[in-house]
C-alpha cells in the first residue's frame, strides 16, 4: 500500500544511488514521475521492444500514451508495471488491464495472450544486461470483482453499462524493482519482452502490451544539455 513513508525512502534512495553513480545533482531537480511504452500485439513475433528514450522512437512506435526520457534526465526506477490494453496507438481512453479479461480479450479456455505472462523482461544499458530476466507472471493479477459478472441475474448486462474489473491502481500489476536500476537519457537502452511463443490469435480489436516505470526522474543531471 503506498505511503508516505515509502515514497519519502525511494526519493532518499533514488538520490544516494544516482551520486554514487557520479552524477552531479547540485542543479538537478528530482519528481516522482513515470515512463510509460506500449507495443501493440502481433501474431508474427515473440519479442516486442519498448523504446524508453525520446530520441529511440520511431513513428512506427509512436503512440499517443507514450511518455518517454528525455535524453538530459536520469530516471530511477521503484517499480515496473506490465499490463495488457485494448486501445489503438491514438486513442487516449483505453483501460489497463492486469489479465487477460475475457470480455475484452476473449473468453476461450486457454487465452492466448497468457503469452505474455510466461514470458519475461529485460533491459539492457550500453551492451550491459542490467535486467536479464525479470518474470512477467508477478504481473499477473486477477481481482474477486470481474467486469461483466453478476451471480444475481440470469444474463448479463452491456459491458460499457456494467461494473469494472476490480481495481488498485496505486498496486495492482506493478512490481517493485529492488536493486533500483537508474536509465540515463543519453544512454542506448534496450528493453524487451520476450514470450515462450508467439500469440497465436488476436482476439481483442486493438491489442497491445504496456510497461510502465514508476520512480524518480532526475532532470538535467545527464552531459547532454
Amino acid at each position: 500500500m503506498a505511503n508516505q513513508i515509502g515514497a519519502r525512502m525511494v526519493f532518499e534512495n533514488a538520490r544516494a544511488l544516482a551520486a554514487s553513480q557520479g552524477y552531479g545533482l547540485q542543479s538537478a531537480k528530482c519528481t516522482q514521475s513515470y515512463i510509460r511504452s506500449e507495443a501493440a500485439v502481433t501474431t508474427t513475433t515473440a519479442q516486442y521492444n519498448f523504446p524508453l528514450i525520446v530520441s529511440s522512437q520511431t513513428s512506427a512506435t509512436q503512440r499517443v500514451n507514450n511518455r518517454l526520457l528525455n535524453l538530459q534526465d536520469l530516471f530511477v526506477v521503484s517499480q515496473i508495471g506490465i499490463f495488457l490494453t485494448d486501445a489503438s496507438a491514438t486513442s487516449g481512453v483505453g483501460r489497463l488491464y492486469t489479465y487477460p479479461n475475457p470480455v475484452t480479450f476473449g473468453a476461450a479456455a486457454n487465452n492466448p495472450y497468457n503469452a505474455l505472462y510466461n514470458g519475461a523482461l529485460s533491459i539492457t544499458i550500453n551492451n550491459e544486461q542490467v535486467l536479464p530476466s525479470w518474470d512477467v507472471y508477478r504481473h499477473l493479477w486477477v481481482g474477486q470483482t470481474q467486469q461483466n459478472t453478476n451471480f444475481n441475474v440470469a444474463s448479463t448486462t452491456s459491458p460499457a453499462v456494467f461494473n469494472n474489473d476490480q481495481n488498485d491502481a496505486s498496486e495492482n500489476g506493478f512490481y517493485p524493482c529492488e536493486p533500483s536500476i537508474i536509465l540515463n537519457g543519453a544512454a542506448n537502452i534496450v528493453c524487451n519482452i520476450n514470450l515462450p511463443a508467439a500469440v497465436s490469435t488476436l482476439t481483442a480489436s486493438n491489442p497491445a502490451i504496456v510497461v510502465l516505470f514508476r520512480g524518480i526522474l532526475i532532470q538535467n543531471a545527464t552531459s547532454v544539455r
